[in-house]
């Protein structure tokens, strides 16, 4: 049951990384942020090769991380739950 919920803290922090990662997409152009929102792997293009945010390496490393380690804690949790059944 914790790691349901740390999974599901991570993955939280996750999305608001990623989001704004996608709000400067969109303030630098409509394109950048149509391309980011619909482009698949678009994202990870522009985050590092055009994202600019002091503090671009704790969002970067918050979003990709936290996406990582939460779905993989996410499945075990939701795997032990299925095994204890």
């Amino acid at each position: 049951m914790a790691m349901l919920a740390i999974g599901g803290l991570l993955l939280l922090a996750a999305t608001v990384c990623q989001i704004i990662i996608l709000v400067h997409a969109f303030k630098e152009s409509l394109a950048q942020g149509f391309l980011s929102l619909c482009v698949p792997f678009y994202i990870l293009y522009y985050m590092f090769a055009k994202f600019e945010h002091d503090k671009k390496a704790m969002i970067i490393g918050i979003a990709l991380g936290g996406a990582i380690v939460g779905n993989i804690l996410m499945q075990v949790g939701v795997a032990s739950m299925a095994g204890a059944m």
